[in-house]
């Protein structure tokens, strides 16, 4: 029986994740790399992702890095609730960020600027970088608060006891031995910002700033051939970018050596900041309210407004949210095509993984490791180039054998299954390295076959790790964008694309984009706060 499983995972991964992105790379021939490489617009789109990502991932690490050294290393009061409120925006989708964000800073009616007179303009190149920031720097700042949790402080004390003071003790001890974190964070926001395409779309296509997922959007929805092959040259070109540069990240800090010495009993010691303290909180205060709440309470203004751009305490009402949610046929629809979509997709990944991560844990098989890594290829594979190999694969049956599959809620399914697969087998290989080899070695000696020993020693032991694994698929899926906006058609409508078509151009009356985005905020801060509490504070923000 473990044989046959581990074939089928195998099996599974070959034909799933690996065959569509091979045989997309397959596709474009050189003339038509060589066309993307010298048209004017791609190189422009071009340019643009690397600038605007690379803008991104620099503000990231200058915005995460203090922020995690200050949660971590000083006696700042309220630090555990400063550090679950900055870490939430990694959970919310960027574009309702950019949506909340529009509502503020639109230059003709945005909230800021006729109610203060700022004179903002999310409609930039500015705009794009801060709004894409200030969601993504929680990479930066995940990664470097791991790093710091788990460093001996000793290190930094013995440095301060030979009169180091706190600057010096950062750059000589701490910096070097975060080098790793901070570049992975800074790799990390770089990749989500080239991969995304609410944000660029939203914000971007109003600046003429074309990005290259928006480009491919472009060229796949004009539904001609040659459209067709130029989304996919440039998918190719976006996907080998970004795999060649996990690859050279792997091969270049991957492989340095920069030890953190972790398991210890003590604590650090904490920096007292002094009379700094309460301006440093203060200053930290802000800085939340302007990248988290401030959006969320555009957000909140807009759907309350009865007319957008008039704002004024006469104008709230619950107008829009009874017309959206009561008036609005396809918003329920929506909301059961996303509910069916991320409670299949949950339990198809944790039921998977629970098989797939046995191997590369508990076993000594040849080749054991490689299916997780396969399986992660198409989560590192911006999100538009995946959808377009899956409607390649799949348009016509899988390579023209069996039902098409093409507007299908199955493709949208199989879609969210390849790209957060990895996310699960992940979780749960985490669940089972923690458990002791005696435990299986007893139940074996016992008698027990390999389907007993899953059934009665890892299930219950993994019961954490499996709802951690299926709240991790479920929140991504219930508001995804990227992919959803190419695989979906009339009657298919999601959440996540819902929200953008009120936000472009269907919204007539206006702030029916705002009582989705709030009601997805809503359900993501329910599920994060659920989590943490069923593992007790083992996953979650």
């Amino acid at each position: 029986m473990r044989k046959s499983i581990y074939f089928f995972v195998w099996l599974v991964v070959l034909l799933i994740f690996v065959a569509p992105l091979a045989y997309l790379v397959t596709l474009p021939s050189l003339a038509q790399f060589l066309e993307i490489l010298t048209h004017p617009n791609q190189l422009t789109a071009i340019q643009n992702t690397l600038l605007v990502s690379l803008s991104v991932g620099i503000c990231c690490v200058v915005l995460g890095v203090p922020l995690a050294w200050l949660l971590t290393r000083t006696n700042l009061p309220g630090k555990e609730k400063l550090r679950t409120w900055f870490c939430l925006p990694y959970a919310i989708p960027p574009y309702v960020g950019a949506i909340g964000w529009i509502i503020l800073a639109n230059p003709n009616s945005g909230l800021l600027n006729t109610v203060f007179g700022l004179g903002l303009n999310v409609y930039s190149f500015m705009g794009l970088v801060w709004v894409e920031t200030s969601f993504l720097f929680t990479f930066v700042l995940l990664t470097t608060l791991t790093a710091l949790d788990s460093m001996d402080s000793s290190l930094e004390e013995a440095a301060r006891l030979s009169g180091a003071n706190a600057w010096d003790v950062f750059r000589d001890i701490s910096l070097p031995l975060l080098r790793p974190a901070i570049f992975n964070g800074f790799v990390l926001s770089f990749l989500a910002t080239a991969a995304s395409f609410g944000v660029p779309a939203m914000i971007g296509g109003p600046a003429r700033l074309y990005l290259m997922t928006t480009q491919i959007y472009t060229y796949q929805r004009m539904g001609t051939t040659q459209g067709v092959q130029m989304a996919i040259g440039v998918s190719v070109l976006l996907m080998i970018a970004t795999l060649v540069l996990l690859f050279l990240v792997q091969n270049t800090i991957g492989k340095q050596k920069s030890y953190l010495v972790g398991g210890k009993s003590t604590r650090p010691s904490l920096l007292p900041l002094k009379q700094a303290t309460w301006p440093v909180f203060t200053i930290l205060c802000a800085l939340l309210f302007a990248v988290f709440i401030l959006p969320l309470l555009g957000l909140l203004i807009s759907a309350l407004s009865s007319v957008q751009g008039q704002w004024s305490l006469s104008n709230l009402s619950f107008n829009n949210f009874y017309r959206v949610l009561f008036q609005t046929e396809e918003t329920w629809r929506a909301v059961t095509n996303s509910l069916i979509l991320g409670f299949s997709a949950a339990g198809i990944c944790t039921v998977f993984s629970f098989f797939a991560a046995y191997f590369p844990a508990k076993t000594l098989l040849r080749g054991r490791s490689l299916p997780g890594i396969f399986a992660s290829v198409p989560f590192s594979t911006p999100g538009s180039v995946l959808a377009l190999a899956l409607i390649l694969v799949f348009s016509q049956g899988y390579f023209g054998v069996g039902p098409s599959l093409y507007n299908t809620l199955g493709l949208i399914l199989i879609a969210y299954i390849v790209k957060y697969m990895s996310l699960s087998i992940k979780t749960v290989h985490d669940g089972y390295s923690q458990i002791h080899p005696s435990l299986e070695e007893a139940a074996r000696i016992s008698g027990a076959g390999f389907g007993a020993v899953l059934r009665t020693i890892y299930l219950p032991l993994l019961k954490s790790s499996l709802i951690a694994s299926a709240f991790f698929i479920f929140m991504p899926v219930m508001s995804e964008l990227t992919m959803t906006i190419l695989l979906s058609g009339p009657g298919l409508e999601t959440v996540g694309t819902l929200i953008f078509s009120l936000q472009e151009y269907s919204d007539v009356a206006g702030g029916g984009a705002s009582v989705l985005s709030l009601l997805v905020v809503t359900i993501i801060f329910t599920l994060n706060f659920a989590l943490k509490k069923l593992s007790k504070g083992r996953y979650g923000l």
